[in-house]
């Protein structure tokens, strides 16, 4: 009979081993469902976030072109302002000694010739200024004789007599 407790005592032992077996078998299979649904979870969270990050970055790419072509822009707007320049002094160049022509051109009449000079034929300078002032009375008589027969006889009247 010893024999047969024993037996009943190893065969309850293995049915107590086989019931903790498949109760941490259940145990570790919840556990393992909870783990797949948490990666599953974190696999659509990471898909999700991928997506935005890659959404990000098409962003981020065509803020970098527009950019690359605002500073296009830019050195064009740049080299045009440098040729503007470049223009203007050109012009201002030309303005400058199209100026010392025209004064040139200008004085020529008075300026004396070296046979001139040596001649003694040159005019005092007083008498230069009598001339200069009479061709400017001569002309600013004839305008304001021309400018008084467009007028209307009454206005004409009036304006000579307060000059």
């Amino acid at each position: 009979m010893a024999w047969q407790v024993a037996g009943y005592g190893v065969a309850a032992a293995a049915l107590a081993v086989a019931a903790a077996i498949v109760f941490a078998m259940a145990s570790l299979s919840r556990s393992v469902r909870r783990l797949e649904r948490t990666a599953d979870a974190v696999g659509k969270e990471a898909e999700a976030s991928l997506r935005r990050c890659g959404s990000l970055a098409e962003e981020a790419r065509e803020t970098l072109a527009v950019t690359r072509e605002g500073l296009e822009g830019f050195a064009s707007l740049a080299e045009g302002a440098r040729a503007l320049g470049e223009a203007v002094h050109t012009a201002a160049k030309t303005t400058v000694r199209l100026t010392e022509l025209y004064r040139d051109c200008l004085a020529a009449p008075f300026r004396q010739t070296a046979g001139e000079e040596q001649a003694g034929e040159a005019a005092e300078p007083v008498e230069w200024v009598r001339l200069l002032r009479s061709v400017w009375k001569s002309r600013r008589d004839r305008s304001r004789s021309s400018s008084a027969e467009c007028r209307s006889p009454e206005t004409g009247a009036d304006q000579s007599e307060g000059e």
